[in-house]
């Protein structure tokens, strides 16, 4: 297809200091519905019932991640610029560029829903075993939204010239790595990377995203553009999107070099240095299932309790059992209700799915706990998993000292 593409190269971006990042810029922010966890970079989380409150997460409810300074773009002058490395010697690179107005006319306009959810949700948990480095967050680092943009694969055919044949040698060893317009801590700027192979493949639903729930994205939340990467960590759908590189290995970002891993249970603080490149980098969420109301020590005043949650699998794996216990897992029984739809042309599971159960009564002893079942069989595992990042913790979900208040007789 025609494009308003030319040959460029991308702007070089100068590392900050950490001392020198600019919070000053930073969107104004309504603070009641959320934990917040970090002031910089901001980090918060919404409280439990609050998230679970809807199917489809409000933009002002979605958790807040950011590793450094929000940046403010203007639509009007923000490019994109698209390359591929070359498989030899050479490593060099042809860069063609896009304006926001080429993204958002040039393709068609793909909507999907889907589940973000951060590679650290739950670390809280971790956190409790062994002193784990990271943001404490608790399980409210997950939200759902419909995202919409043009798909990534029709761009890289278009610009890149990328093959459309997922059994080319190209789609099957090279990645697609993205960078930010932004300043963080710890690298020049925040950059992951995903295997071509999900990019390319039409079922995976990758897109550059522009709009959030029918909206523009706000800035807290990417504006102008993101990648969504669904059924992947939220790592990888990166904000502020500014550059994109079809190369023959994975980014060289601090993100997903020395980040976002599950390092061996014998690596902690004194060792790390040397072990993050014996761990793979962290792709497709593993298992979920998370209690969200009621609350441990919530005081219930009504004659039945309707427990409620969420449980979201990686992939695009189908949630189909959840099973609930109210004895501390020495009993299980399943839940009346899972709501979880896929989406309508790729068939791929993305979004959470939202469970409800109805319990008669809850004994002051009681010890409710909950586990999700996805559609490959995969199912989460007893006690936490401790691992020095603190991250992708999926063990079953424990809440206890649930009160529930006598009723009157009528």
């Amino acid at each position: 297809m025609e494009s308003a593409h030319h040959t460029v190269q991308p702007p070089v971006q100068q590392r900050i200091d950490e001392h020198d990042l600019d919070y000053t810029h930073d969107p104004a922010r309504v603070l009641h519905n959320f934990i917040v966890r970090a002031q910089r970079p901001f980090n918060a989380e919404p409280t439990l019932p609050l998230l679970v409150s809807d199917y489809i997460t409000p933009s002002d409810v979605f958790f807040k991640r950011n590793h450094g300074p929000i940046p403010d773009i203007q639509l009007e002058h923000h490019q994109v610029f698209i390359g591929v490395q070359k498989d030899d010697a050479s490593g060099l690179v042809e860069w063609k560029s896009l304006s926001m107005h080429d993204i958002m006319t040039k393709w068609p306009k793909a909507t999907i829903t889907a589940s973000l959810q951060c590679a650290g949700n739950r670390r809280d948990g971790l956190a409790k075993v062994k002193e784990v480095k990271g943001v404490i967050w608790g399980a409210g680092t997950i939200s759902n939204a419909v995202w919409s943009g043009p798909r990534l694969c029709d761009i890289l055919k278009d610009i890149a010239n990328v093959p459309e044949d997922l059994l080319h040698d190209m789609i099957r060893t090279f990645h697609v790595s993205f960078e930010a317009n932004d300043h963080v801590k710890e690298d020049i700027c925040y950059g992951s990377s995903i295997p071509l192979r999900k990019a390319m493949d039409p079922l995976g639903d990758v897109i550059l995203a522009y709009e959030m729930n029918g909206q523009p994205l706000t800035r807290d939340h990417g504006f102008p553009l993101r990648v969504i990467v669904p059924g992947y960590i939220g790592a990888r759908s990166v904000k502020f999107l500014q550059n994109i590189l079809v190369q023959p290995q994975e980014s060289s970002s601090f993100f997903q070099r020395r980040d976002y891993k599950i390092l061996p249970p014998w690596i902690d603080s004194s060792n790390v240095e040397s072990a993050w490149d014996t761990a793979s980098s962290l792709g497709e969420m593993n298992v979920q299932c998370v209690i969200c109301t009621p609350a441990e020590h919530e005081v219930v005043k009504s004659k039945a309790v309707t427990v409620k949650g969420y449980a979201i699998s990686g992939g695009g794996r189908a949630i189909y059992r959840v099973e609930l216990s109210l004895d501390g897992g020495r009993t299980w029984e399943a839940v009346d209700k899972i709501e979880q739809t896929p989406d309508p042309k790729s068939g791929m599971y993305w979004a959470w799915a939202i469970w409800e159960k109805k319990v008669a009564k809850i004994n002051a002893s009681s010890e409710l706990v909950v586990r999700a079942y996805d559609s490959s069989g995969n199912i989460q595992p007893e006690i936490p998993i401790w691992n020095y990042r603190g991250v992708m913790n999926n063990s079953i979900h424990r809440v206890a000292n649930v009160i529930q208040m006598p009723q009157p007789s009528m």
